[in-house]
């Protein structure tokens, strides 16, 4: 039998889209759902909606489909909360994530509000275009993949080390996380910070071979 993890990844790879042309939701809502669910004590419908900026209708199937995998509880005013089951299928989710913020990448030219996070994946066998391309499909003007190796920062095919090139970034990065060696940055910026954040989560969903 498949693990629960396992079951529920295999299920975001089935149709999410209801009759019509447009997508109501993708993979990347639903899990993002999860972590909203997870930081909350009890989320209801109407502030799913507002925060993954879909509709209510949508956010209702989510929820039905989650609920149906044991994955979430519905309690008896409609506010959800993960489930021993669901917090066991993000945490796999989430494994390799290790923090996560808004950053200031204004030291390298970004005026753009900007969300990052790091992680501890292997990173080095993806293009960094296809990782840009996965966030400027979600809305984002662009992102900037940055490598945590020998003790310095450095930016694929722009620098071997940020310090040099742009020390505020830099401090920003050291200040922000706790980079050990190996690790990356995944920073995607767009109009907005919630669409700079679900870029940034579609770049690491991708990673995982979740999209």
């Amino acid at each position: 039998m498949s693990d629960p993890y396992s079951t529920f990844v295999q299920s975001l790879s089935k149709a999410v889209q209801p009759r019509g042309p447009a997508a109501a939701y993708t993979p990347v809502h639903v899990i993002k759902a999860l972590l909203i669910i997870e930081s909350s004590k009890s989320v209801g419908r109407v502030m799913l909606s507002r925060v993954l900026g879909i509709g209510e209708g949508s956010v209702r199937t989510i929820i039905k489909r989650l609920q149906q995998q044991s994955l979430i509880s519905i309690d008896s005013i409609g506010g959800c909360a993960l489930t021993p089951v669901g917090r066991e299928v993000l945490g796999q989710i989430k494994k390799g994530m290790v923090s996560s913020g808004s950053i200031d990448l204004s030291g390298m030219g970004v005026t753009y509000p900007s969300f990052a996070l790091q992680v501890n994946l292997d990173v080095s066998a993806h293009s960094v275009l296809k990782l840009r391309d996965v966030a400027i499909r979600w809305g984002a003007e662009g992102a900037i993949v940055f490598h945590f190796s020998g003790g310095r920062i450095v930016v694929p095919s722009i620098t071997d080390d940020l310090s040099q090139t742009s020390p505020s970034t830099h401090y920003e990065l050291m200040s922000r996380f706790r980079l050990q060696d190996g690790d990356y940055v995944l920073a995607a910026f767009s109009h907005d910070v919630t669409s700079a954040e679900m870029s940034a989560l579609a770049i690491f969903l991708y990673l995982k071979g979740i999209q």
